[in-house]
C-alpha cells in the first residue's frame, strides 16, 4: 500500500485540529472509564466527497466528526413501602414505630468470687 499513512493524514487534517480532539477526548474517554469501571468508546467520522462534479475527480474535501459515548456511572436505587393509598413512605406502613429514649447509666455492681 503506497500513500500517507493514515496517523500523518489525521495530523494534518484541520490543521491539526482533528488529531488534538481526539487526543482530549481520549484522554476524557480514558478517565470515565477508570472511574466508572465501564466501557465507552468514540467513533472518528470521515466523509469524503469530490470537489467537483465529472468523472475526473482530482479534488476532494474531507469532512470529520468525532462523537464519545462515556460510561455513566452507577446511580443506585431506594428502597421505598407502598401505602394502602398508594403512595411512597420510608417506613412500612403497618408497622408502629419505637419510642426511643436514652437509657440512664446506673451504678456498677460489686460482684463477689466464689
Amino acid at each position: 500500500m503506497s500513500g500517507k499513512a493514515f496517523a500523518v493524514f489525521l495530523q494534518d487534517l484541520r490543521d491539526g485540529r482533528a488529531h488534538a480532539e481526539l487526543s482530549t477526548t481520549l484522554a476524557e474517554l480514558l478517565a470515565a472509564v477508570k472511574e466508572t469501571g465501564k466501557a465507552g468508546e468514540i467513533t472518528l467520522k470521515l466523509k469524503v466527497k469530490p470537489a467537483s462534479r465529472g468523472s475526473d475527480v482530482d479534488k476532494v474535501t474531507i469532512t470529520d466528526t468525532v462523537a464519545v459515548k462515556l460510561p455513566k456511572p452507577e446511580r443506585g436505587e431506594d428502597f421505598y413501602w407502598l401505602t394502602d393509598d398508594n403512595n411512597l413512605s420510608r417506613n412500612h406502613p403497618r408497622q408502629h414505630s419505637l419510642e426511643l429514649r436514652e437509657a440512664t447509666p446506673s451504678q456498677p455492681q460489686t460482684f463477689k468470687e466464689a
